[in-house]
Formats: structure tokens, C-alpha cells, sequence
């Protein structure tokens, strides 16, 4: 025996429900760990560009690290040497 169960009317309490606070912090969290992926995936990126040799391959990662690779260009410090010192793990 199954009951149905009718989302739409059910209403979640006020004290429930996220505060702005909370969808700043998630927000937040949740753009940080973007960044920190696009910054760790760079490395290995670049190792298999490098070893593909695939033309479409190396131009989409080449367009996707750009920014990344301007603030190398910039030798803005300490970025750029951080960022030179992670690749150049890849790279050998």
C-alpha cells in the first residue's frame, strides 16, 4: 500500500529555510572550489596536451588557461611562481 505525496503542498518552515547568510557562505564555498579545481587540473592538462599532440586538444586548453597563463606572462608574484613551480611538475 503506497501513499502519494504531492510536493507542491508541502511548505517547509521558515525556520527551515536557508538564510542569506548561508546562501553567501555556500556561494562562496562553492566558488573557491571552482577555482582550486581550475588551478589543480592545469598540471595534468598540460601533461596531456603535451603528450597528445591533438590540434583541437591543445587550442581548447589553450583558450581555457589563458587568464592562467597571463599571470604568468605578468610575473605577478607570488602567483606566477607558484603557478611555474605546479606546471613544470607536469612537464617533465
Amino acid at each position: 500500500m503506497t501513499t502519494e505525496f504531492d510536493s507542491s503542498t508541502t511548505t517547509i518552515p521558515d525556520a527551515e529555510k536557508p538564510t542569506l547568510t548561508q546562501k553567501a557562505g555556500v556561494s562562496g564555498m562553492c566558488f573557491v572550489a571552482f577555482l582550486l579545481l581550475y588551478l589543480f587540473m592545469s598540471g595534468p592538462l598540460v601533461w596531456m596536451e603535451g603528450k597528445m599532440k591533438f590540434g583541437p586538444f591543445s587550442k581548447s586548453v589553450k583558450t581555457m588557461y589563458a587568464p592562467l597563463a597571463q599571470v604568468v606572462k605578468s610575473d605577478l608574484k607570488p602567483a606566477s611562481s607558484v603557478i611555474k613551480a605546479y606546471i613544470g611538475l607536469f612537464k617533465k
